[in-house]
């Protein structure tokens, strides 16, 4: 949301008529409510002459707007401690440093948007921006990682220094803000840095008004009230980002009594690959045909009913997306979330039309224990290693409380072959336990070799699991095809690997398959995981 209110500013600077991406949709001049707002880029095609000092004016005075919005409310909104006591708010300087030290700025010109896009990627390689010489690295309570709190930047005498007592004030503040902004928002347990602060504080009804008004002053003075695009985006955050449609996303206190178990959650994160490479080969109207595109799957992926469970949808801007999978008063079943990924090429992100790239996704089965920040992070981690391994796949990550996980990343296509559903044990029967025991037994014996270099183990156990005609792991499906976008290799790019690491990489991933296949497949929230 914070990026789509920056690069609003940037388009409205340009003149929405001169901007090729991101598309006006046509039917905003019909008057109709449904325009998209949501899910403006970072990255904004424009047409004719746009001068870099206007361009980057419009973005540091949007960020300035909601940096200074954020202060100023919580200040005005949290005046005194929980004791009635007067907060001493010493911290403006570090919001300043953040309102002028945070985002790198690049604007380029050329006779055609190839030329554009090349000289971009040359210009973002030298980088540009500017480091602050923040005070107290190592600590947590100042530098640039510090905790916002209302006497950050205070100065005094370290002798005098006392960490409880620092650390029960900033304790005292987050139940404070978690009280007045919903703990869906900030959790009184949380410790956040002054840009994590802004991004939750900005997706708030109240605040996000207090944002719009500062614009509204800052960008078009004197100029009558009248709808636009801002308006609708705030309007957008008032009605789907409320504290009250979002209590049942809250991980640490879904349970149905007190004897009943914390529930267990599917994050989910994924972006189109490739989706610069591709606007390079296209022409202009053929930039907004696809942005079209692109942002109404976006809208409409808010109330696709394929989605398994209550999943709400946290953010779906363009070809990036993220979502959280559950259900509200029960353990939402693993299973139902790996059959939603089994078809979600197909059936979530080629609906209602194919796209023309590929889709990465990262997917995290969480630990209830968890802070959301870590599992977040593990989300962004999850969805650049399927980029990484090869894009057009997915790789699913089962993430416990311990902080400890284990990843399997799989092309679609052999998802949508019902890889699952060919496995079959001893029995007969679907239990994963005989794989994954047999896994840790051949293990423990190094029968997979020194540095799992034999690949001759792995391949007779996959196909005792998975049917003796299965030829998966076999050379013509080890990589990406190239000339179809949507041949995937189990292995990825056959740059990735030298002839030697093959075998290796073939034996971890029926490794890794059967260990994230057998928790795919058990039963969880029982109150021993």
């Amino acid at each position: 949301m914070l990026a789509s209110v920056l690069s609003w500013a940037v388009c409205y600077a340009a003149g929405f008529e001169n901007v090729i991406s991101p598309a006006r949709p046509t039917h905003i001049a019909q008057g109709r409510d449904n325009y998209i707002v949501q899910g403006l880029p970072n990255l904004i095609l424009v047409r004719g002459y746009f001068d870099r000092d206007k361009a980057e004016k419009a973005l540091k005075q949007a960020w300035y707007c909601v940096v200074e919005a954020c202060r100023e409310w919580i200040e005005i909104t949290i005046p005194t401690d929980l004791s009635g006591s007067t907060w001493r708010y010493c911290w403006k300087r570090d919001w300043n440093l953040w309102a002028n030290y945070s985002w790198e700025f690049f604007c380029i010109s050329g006779d055609s948007i190839y030329q554009v896009k090349q000289r971009l990627t040359q210009a973002k390689r030298q980088r540009d921006w500017v480091g602050v010489n923040w005070s107290g690295e190592s600590s947590s309570l100042s530098g640039v990682n510090a905790i916002a709190y209302p006497e950050l930047g205070r100065k005094g005498d370290p002798r005098q220094y006392s960490y409880q007592a620092e650390n029960a004030k900033v304790r005292a503040f987050y139940q404070q803000l978690s009280d007045t902004l919903g703990e869906a928002f900030i959790d009184p347990r949380e410790e956040l840095s002054i840009p994590e602060l802004i991004k939750r504080m900005i997706t708030h009804g109240d605040v996000a008004q207090k944002v719009a008004d500062n614009l509204r002053q800052q960008l078009r003075p004197g100029k009558p009230e009248k709808p636009d695009e801002l308006d609708r985006l705030i309007t957008d955050i008032q009605t789907k980002l409320k504290p009250g449609t979002f209590k049942e996303l809250n991980r640490f206190n879904r349970k149905t009594n007190s004897k009943s178990p914390e529930h267990w959650t599917g994050w989910f994160q994924g972006d189109g690959d490739q989706a610069g490479n591709y606007l390079k080969t296209l022409q202009p109207i053929t930039i907004k045909e696809f942005s079209h595109m692109m942002r109404d799957w976006g809208r409409n992926l808010q109330s696709n009913t394929y989605l398994p469970g209550d999943t709400r949808i946290v953010y779906a801007g363009g070809d990036d997306f993220m979502g959280v999978m559950f259900t509200e008063k029960e353990q939402l079943p693993i299973e139902r979330c790996l059959d939603c990924f089994i078809k979600f090429k197909s059936s979530v992100w080629n609906k209602p039309l194919k796209k023309p790239i590929s889709v990465s996704v990262g997917f995290v089965w969480a630990g209830p224990k968890l802070p959301q920040r870590e599992v977040l992070q593990h989300c962004r981690q999850a969805e650049q290693l399927a980029k990484q391994q090869g894009r057009d796949r997915i790789n699913f990550r089962i993430l416990f409380n311990s902080g400890t996980y284990l990843d399997w990343c799989c092309p679609w296509w052999i998802l949508e072959k019902g890889i699952m559903g060919k496995y079959s044990d001893h029995e007969g029967k679907q239990n994963w336990v005989h794989i994954y025991n047999d896994v840790a037994m051949l293990e423990a014996r190094h029968a997979f070799g020194p540095n799992n270099d034999d690949k001759t183990v792995a391949i007779a156990l996959f196909k005792a699991y998975f049917g003796d005609d299965n030829d998966w792991l076999d050379g013509p499906y080890h990589w990406n095809d190239g000339k179809n976008p949507y041949d995937t290799g189990i292995l990825g790019e056959a740059n990735l690997l030298i002839p030697a690491e093959v075998p290796r990489a073939i034996t971890e991933w029926v490794i890794n398959l059967a260990k994230v296949g057998f928790h795919l497949h058990r039963e969880w929230g029982k109150g021993n995981d």
